[in-house]
């Protein structure tokens, strides 16, 4: 064979295996890109970034649970077993409001009209520019959210999903394994992954001390804050009076308001709490839930693994009492409405400012 002939066959025989490679992606399809999960293969459901977005284009569903770290132990079976639904759970692990209000959006583009949305809002986010998206944690898939076909490459000749996903599953097809793919309680559970204890909570913290000098609220804060919230809270909410959105604060845990205190910021983060919360309340289809108050749950350090991530058993009892709450049972210590917001905000700032946060140590 002449050099010429080599090379041309060379190249044909590259070109075949390629489009064999991406059409092998294209027909598992493991992140959901094109369409919802074929029944006769198994999907593992592992890469929130890679996968959610498809997750919320393509599956049947008709209420979502979403938000960072803090909702990635919670239980969608459970959820659906209170509220009657059917129930998906895209978390995005260390998110801006921006990337998951963006993947909200997807939901009711695709068609879908969720009846409800469980939301932890995050109080280390509060603060963040509205269009700020987290880079620091690796390339963005806009190939997997755009509408460019032409940068599909990136996905159907994509190592991972070519070696991690696809191979196996074609495997598991031709073994005859059952189809399907990790149910919503699984995915993204790292409970069985941490320790979760007083000292991890601490974190080597033997006090806290009063604060030097008192930090106020920042004009350029503030308007971060409410752009933040307009954006990226009340957009999608304030277009879909047909969804209840469950909105919470998740139950940070009191070392993490004592360690705000002593840095002399508890105050200007209730302020810009205060600023999401009135904004909120303009909705009557956000229901508003904050756990502060409930100091059995978060003065128990050993119900965490850092200030703020709690245990599978805290993100139980958080599904349940707002399910309480919604089922018209007593729940006046959560559920903020336009009706007690003075009086839990009252009530909140006494209980932080005048807490006794070194007996979280002894």
């Amino acid at each position: 064979m002449s050099g010429k002939k080599w090379f041309y066959s060379s190249l044909i025989l590259l070109a075949v295996s390629l489009l064999a490679i991406g059409g092998c992606v294209f027909w598992t399809d493991p992140f959901f890109h094109y369409r919802s999960p074929r029944p006769y293969l198994f999907y593992d459901l592992e890469e929130q970034r890679y996968q959610n977005d498809g997750i919320t284009k393509h599956f049947d569903y008709d209420a979502i649970i979403t938000g960072t770290s803090m909702t990635e132990n919670f239980s969608a079976s459970q959820f659906d077993r209170l509220f009657g639904t059917n129930s998906i759970k895209v978390p995005f692990s260390g998110a801006t409001y921006k990337e998951i209000e963006e993947n909200l959006k997807v939901s009711y583009e695709s068609g879908h009209a969720p009846r409800y949305v469980l939301r932890g809002l995050d109080y280390t986010l509060l603060v963040r520019d509205k269009d700020e998206l987290r880079l620091d944690m690796g390339e963005y898939p806009e190939y997997l959210t755009n509408r460019n076909p032409i940068d599909d490459v990136k996905y159907l000749l994509n190592r991972d999903a070519v070696v991690t996903y696809t191979i196996p599953m074609l495997i598991g097809y031709l073994k005859g394994e059952e189809g399907g793919h990790t149910s919503f309680d699984v995915y993204s559970y790292t409970a069985s992954h941490n320790l979760f204890s007083k000292e991890e909570a601490l974190a080597g913290r033997s006090s806290f001390s009063e604060p030097e000098q008192i930090n106020g609220v920042r004009e350029d804060e503030m308007k971060m804050v409410t752009e933040n919230i307009e954006s990226n809270v009340l957009s999608v909410a304030s277009q879909h009076p047909e969804t209840t959105f469950l909105y919470f604060f998740p139950p940070y845990s009191m070392a993490y308001f004592g360690g705000l205190k002593e840095d002399g910021d508890l105050e200007k983060e209730l302020e810009y709490k205060k600023q999401a919360i009135e904004m909120m309340l303009e909705y009557d289809n956000i229901h508003i839930y904050s756990f502060t108050m409930e100091t059995d749950i978060t003065a128990d350090l050993d119900r965490y693994r850092d200030q703020a991530h709690y245990d599978e058993n805290v993100s139980s009892w958080i599904i349940e009492k707002i399910a309480e709450a919604e089922n018209g049972q007593e729940a006046s210590s959560i559920r903020i409405t336009r009706d007690n917001v003075q009086k839990y905000l009252d009530e909140e700032k006494d209980l932080l400012m005048n807490y006794d946060y070194n007996s979280l140590i002894d």
